[in-house]
């Protein structure tokens, strides 16, 4: 005996009930693979079985007449399938299902952006309150530079200017300072590099270190009062103004593409 699981049976009156008939078949996906667990009903009734493993089926007590069976399964189009059922006769089908696609609602992620090291978690919050300038790695990236130095040039009093450099002409950067009767003249700057001093001595140009592809963001300050309290280093002279450099060595690079 075929198994099948009968989950509802079919209410016909007692005389017919000597007259009813079966409807036994098997589903299969359109490769011939038996399908399990499809749901098939006699359409108008409360009559439904599911498939076994093997996609073999049985309905019995299905009433004389023409009946419409519908065979349905997650993942495949629904089928409609006419059956003429006779009195105290079984009816036999074979049902290939092809597959569909199952519509789903789309799902929208959002999560807040992770900082890129532990002591730059405060550069946005800086950005909102202090009187600096700053740039993200996107706004880097618009600007095109050739040189580090190309991103400083876009910020107010900041002076870059040639230098021999030890092995090429390189260029050094300055903060136009006012100072005394003669006016202002090029202050020298102190550079952080992620979060730690980095001093850079004499004309040692800056570009010998860092290049724009390197840098994840940058803080630029001018003169001590724009400077925050933990760039403001007692031990080297920041009187003239600091350059923050965020590079992405010291960060995850896939927060900053």
């Amino acid at each position: 005996m075929i198994a099948a699981r009968l989950l509802v049976a079919l209410c016909i009156p007692g005389h017919l009930v000597a007259q009813a008939g079966v409807v036994r078949g098997t589903v299969t996906a359109s490769d011939g693979t038996p399908l399990a667990l499809a749901r098939i009903s006699v359409v108008g009734t409360k009559v439904a079985a599911l498939t076994a493993p093997d996609g073999a089926f049985q309905i019995p007590g299905v009433a004389p007449g023409m009946r419409v069976i519908q065979v349905r399964m997650v993942g495949y189009a629904t089928v409609l399938l006419p059956v003429d059922v006779r009195a105290r006769d079984t009816v036999h089908v074979t049902v290939a299902l092809v597959a569909a696609a199952v519509p789903l609602e789309a799902i929208v992620v959002k999560a807040e952006p992770a900082p890129f090291l532990p002591a730059m978690r405060g550069f946005e919050e800086r950005r909102l309150r202090a009187r600096g300038y700053f740039f993200n790695r996107q706004e880097i990236a618009r600007m095109q530079p050739r040189a580090f130095t190309d991103v400083l040039r876009r910020v107010p009093g900041v002076q870059v200017l040639p230098v021999p450099g030890p092995y090429e002409p390189g260029e050094a950067v300055r903060m136009s300072r006012a100072v005394g009767i003669t006016g202002g003249r090029p202050c020298p700057v102190l550079y952080y590099l992620n979060g730690s001093p980095f001093p850079v001595t004499g004309d040692v140009p800056i570009n010998s270190f860092i290049t724009p592809e390197d840098v994840a963001a940058l803080e630029v300050y001018n003169g001590a009062s724009q400077i925050p309290p933990e760039f403001n280093s007692s031990s080297h002279n920041a009187r003239c103004g600091v350059v923050v450099i965020w590079t992405l060595s010291g960060v995850d690079t896939s927060q900053t593409r």
